[in-house]
């Protein structure tokens, strides 16, 4: 993520300027703190601190658009100019906000997001776990169950796939 903001910095400082002089001023202004925001959730998401993981997804999403904004600029200056270089540019910075919905994508996979409960506490899964219970996965669908383990058979069904939680036949 702050890479991304390194990326996108220099990108919009040359970026920002080609507009009149109010449309500049809002732009870097609106750009400034976008990159405080996305700096912020980055220290929160790195420090495992409670809501990190969805101020990180909110950033990635605003380094989306970011990113987003800054390639179509520089593809309509490519095709207004005949740039070629500028047009291969536009591409590789759609690529980048590209990747910024992959990683987005990745946070908020059941894995991820039962990790990030394991780690910070944080009940990001919307269950609420009872005496005993810990999440687990469906080794078939990955979707994340709240199981008690001394009470699972062999066999026992996940109630979303209809599938095996413990390799056992039905």
């Amino acid at each position: 993520m702050l890479l991304d903001v390194g990326i996108l910095a220099l990108l919009l400082g040359t970026h920002v300027t080609i507009f009149n002089p109010i449309v500049s001023l809002a732009a870097g202004i609106g750009s400034v703190i976008a990159v405080l925001f996305v700096i912020y959730s980055a220290i929160r998401f790195r420090r495992l601190k409670p809501g990190g993981l969805n101020l990180a997804m909110s950033a990635f999403l605003v380094l989306f658009v970011l990113y987003l904004f800054v390639g179509l600029i520089d593809l309509a200056a490519a095709g207004f100019t005949g740039d070629s270089w500028l047009l291969i540019q536009s591409a590789l910075i759609l690529l980048l906000g590209r990747s910024c919905l992959q990683r987005r994508k990745a946070l908020n996979d059941p894995r991820f997001r039962s990790w990030w409960v394991s780690s910070t506490g944080e009940d990001v899964l919307g269950i609420e776990l009872q005496d005993g219970e810990v999440l687990a996965m469906c080794p078939s669908c990955s979707s994340m169950l709240a199981v008690v383990p001394e009470k699972l058979e062999l066999g026992d069904p996940c109630p979303i796939c209809g599938l095996s939680l413990t390799g056992g036949q039905r």
